[in-house]
């Protein structure tokens, strides 16, 4: 089966599932003005039909999750995923971190290289990564994606939704690239590789979660941590697909 007719039966079966879309949103949220986050990229695996975050940096690559690899797509300029079309997703290369973790979740992170450079408009815009490793920013940040809506996988909702969460020191958040927001709102299944902004600022990647007596856990990868390996892939030889 070609990939056009794979990610057609994707979406076919998408639109036919019960509340028209297997996707569901952030826990504890609400709906994203449409398109006030246009750097954020909805990413279809072509095979199983799992479905990932990721947040464009610049024309030509995507940052997400390692832990989303596999055949996949991705859609720019995306709010409401109903009816998606195939012939507007942007093929691309996968370039995952070659130190992941996949017990551990260290290093869980991936570019994306666009096969065609994207066109900035008012619905597709890069969002600023950081300007140095030893960077600061506040703990009120923002996490957005179309995952689930509730830690027990429920309630769907086909539309980019977004919720304020605090990082805060955790147990077992002790890995130096990994940090951590607790509480019963945040990132749900299927918003991992989008992104943690704070101050408009991209610092983080969602990555996972776990419950920790009565509160969840949710787990970012520090992009601070990573901008050396995160530089040397964007200015190094990556051409076409």
């Amino acid at each position: 089966m070609s990939v056009l007719l794979c990610l057609g039966a994707f979406i076919l079966l998408q639109n036919l599932m019960p509340g028209g879309s297997t996707r569901q949103g952030i826990i504890g949220g609400k709906e994203s003005v449409p398109h006030s986050h246009p750097f954020m990229v909805y990413i279809v695996d072509i095979m199983t039909g799992n479905t990932c975050d990721g947040f464009l940096v610049n024309e030509n690559f995507v940052v997400t999750a390692a832990h989303c690899n596999g055949r996949i797509v991705a859609f720019l300029g995306v709010h409401s995923t109903k009816g998606l079309i195939a012939k507007n997703s942007a093929f691309v290369k996968t370039i995952p971190h070659p130190e992941y973790n996949c017990s551990t979740y260290e290093n869980d992170i991936m570019l994306l290289k666009l096969c065609k450079p994207a066109q900035f408009s008012k619905t597709v815009m890069p969002v600023a990564l950081p300007a140095s490793e030893n960077e600061s920013f506040g703990h009120n940040c923002l996490v957005m994606g179309w995952g689930c809506q509730t830690f027990c996988k429920e309630f769907p909702s086909e539309v980019l939704q977004e919720v304020n969460v605090t990082i805060s020191k955790t147990k077992n958040c002790t890995a130096p690239d990994i940090m951590c927001s607790e509480g019963f709102k945040g990132p749900g299944q299927g918003d991992s590789g989008g992104p943690l902004v704070c101050g408009n600022v991209a610092h983080g990647i969602v990555s996972s979660n776990y419950k920790a007596g009565k509160d969840y856990v949710s787990r970012y990868v520090r992009l601070t941590y990573h901008l050396k390996w995160i530089r040397s892939i964007i200015n190094g030889t990556y051409q076409g697909c």
